[in-house]
């Protein structure tokens, strides 16, 4: 095969590939080992020798579709002529739109000349004969994809169907039993290990905490659970148990929660976090299967509750916040609160005797006169707020309503797919020429592309807006709050007042909260009282 220019090594990092909690596994781990076995394979092939590889790679794409930046670049690469060879670790990386693989293979690569390799499947394009190379590589994954589902799913059936007939299902026994020579589906009771699990049981319901129970049975050379195993000849990787040899309080709360030790099979507390991972994730307790009265149970249903009770009781004990009383009313000087006299007629700096600071001393004023102010002065900026409110309003509801906008596009993107197949069916016939193929193809594509793109941006548009009208009616409610006021009552004044600091003779400056998406103005409003009484 005559080499153009240069092989591209494709590598993906696709965001099927999550960890449990929702991030992208490191560069290192995935897309390193796939740059290991290709660049391996590339080296062992005599054709490719002093053949320049350059690297395309999207970190974190899904595979379902082939708007990818590495992959879009590949093929621009690729129609200008600048590749020949495409190494993959297998089609999965390539893509997981099983049909739109096979069509690359098929249409796509052959018209431009370009050979794919995939390493893990064997595939060498140019020893596929005929024109439905492609098609069967995608229709061999589809079918091998849903074999595994279909079987992982009937895995998983008949397991359940044994553990609902009360079957234990797990590897190894749990510690206290061992399993009945006659049935390995049986438990019975381990009476060495049953009177530990009796003695923490007994030492939860007394009310000793868990730390001092696995701090006990260290100090008394009890085996723990592991080690115990080991004795009985029973094998325990560290993927079930960490390697150490001490008790410790996530062991003994296990064996508290555990309600195999009430004589119940228990099943599916747990399943696979994300499709391919060997993380785990835990059910719901209504998802569980729980058979009662399989095995002799270790303890009572009384000892259970009561152990459970002392141990996990006070841990969960809901939070109740205190009200708070927000201060508004402050002293510019000290910058501590201002409380009301002993007559209760002023306000007044209360720290004023012990700074010995003249503008402590200064910050006072009457009380009707400055709660009256204020309260006047948010009455107006409650005015002015809203008013810009519902202007925003406006030019949001007018973006939350672009469904249409949706619908059109959703039926140009139906259509230009159906043009797709039209312009190879046409190609075939002889309409097209090669070359017209591929333009009208790449047209076609690139405005399927910018769809693609086009359609979350417009979606993500109106959520906000519809977000932001749910924060308007939100703000717009607080604001009725204030402009329903009769009297003066910091803790709603505070929603829209930071602070108000009063300078003394009359003369007081309020510090407005600020919101970007509600209100555009002067932070800080300065008002001298004398002023508006001589007006």
């Amino acid at each position: 095969m005559q080499i153009k220019q240069c092989i591209a090594e494709y590598i993906r990092l696709s965001s099927e590939d999550n960890n449990v909690d929702g991030k992208l596994k490191a560069e290192s781990i995935s897309v390193t080992s796939q740059r290991k076995l290709i660049s391996e394979f590339i080296a062992k092939q005599q054709e490719f020798m002093d053949v320049p590889v350059i690297e395309y790679v999207d970190d974190g794409y899904s595979g379902t579709n082939f708007n990818r930046p590495g992959f879009q670049r590949m093929m621009e690469d690729a129609r200008a002529g600048r590749i020949s060879v495409i190494v993959i670790k297998d089609f999965s990386r390539f893509g997981r739109d099983h049909l739109e693989v096979g069509n690359y293979l098929e249409k796509v690569l052959p018209l431009l000349g370009v050979r794919i390799i995939s390493v893990n499947d064997g595939f060498d394009s140019d020893n596929c004969s005929g024109v439905t190379g492609g098609m069967s590589i995608a229709l061999k994954n589809m079918l091998n994809a849903m074999y595994s589902k279909d079987l992982s799913k009937k895995v998983r059936s008949a397991m359940a169907t044994h553990a609902m007939n009360g079957e234990y299902m797990p590897s190894r026994p749990k510690y206290g039993y061992i399993k009945d020579p006659e049935d390995k589906h049986h438990l019975i009771v381990d009476p060495e290990a049953a009177e530990i699990v009796r003695l923490v049981f007994t030492m939860a319901a007394d009310g000793v905490k868990k730390p001092h129970i696995a701090r006990y049975l260290n100090e008394h050379n009890v085996m723990t659970c592991r080690e115990y195993m080991k004795k009985k000849g029973i094998k325990i990787t560290c993927a079930i148990e960490k390697e150490k040899k001490l008790w410790s309080q996530t062991t003994i709360s296990d064996m508290l929660k555990n309600e195999v030790y009430l004589g119940k099979t228990v099943w599916s507390k747990k399943r696979v976090a994300v499709t391919g991972s060997t993380k785990l994730a835990k059910n719901d307790r209504e998802d569980w299967i729980i058979v009662e009265g399989t095995h002799e149970p270790i303890v009572s249903e009384e000892l259970f509750a009561k152990a459970n009770e002392m141990a996990f009781s006070k841990e969960k004990r809901p939070y109740k916040p205190k009200k708070k009383s927000h201060a508004i009313l402050m002293c510019p000087s000290c910058g501590r609160r201002l409380d009301l006299t002993g007559s209760g007629k002023s306000y007044r700096c209360p720290q004023a005797h012990m700074t010995g600071l003249p503008e402590c001393s200064n910050s006072k004023m009457d009380k009707v006169e400055l709660e009256e102010t204020v309260l006047a002065c948010a009455r107006n900026m409650v005015r002015f707020i809203s008013d810009n409110l519902e202007k925003k309003k406006k030019v949001w509801l007018e973006t939350s309503i672009q469904e249409e906008k949706l619908s059109t596009l959703a039926s140009e993107k139906k259509r230009l797919s159906s043009r797709k197949m039209k312009l190879y069916s046409d190609y075939r016939m002889g309409s097209l020429t090669k070359d017209q193929y591929i333009s009208e193809l790449e047209i076609t594509t690139k405005r399927i592309a910018e769809i693609d793109q086009c359609i979350p941006e417009i979606e993500n548009e109106i959520e906000e807006a519809r977000k932001k009208i749910e924060e308007a009616g939100a703000k717009q409610a607080e604001l009725n709050d204030i402009a329903a006021l009769q009297s003066f009552d910091k803790n709603v004044l505070y929603k829209i007042i930071d602070k108000v600091y009063v300078y003394g003779g009359g003369r007081i400056e309020i510090i407005w909260k600020m919101d970007d998406i509600f209100f555009v103005g002067d932070k800080s409003k300065v008002i001298d009282v004398n002023e508006k009484k001589d007006e």
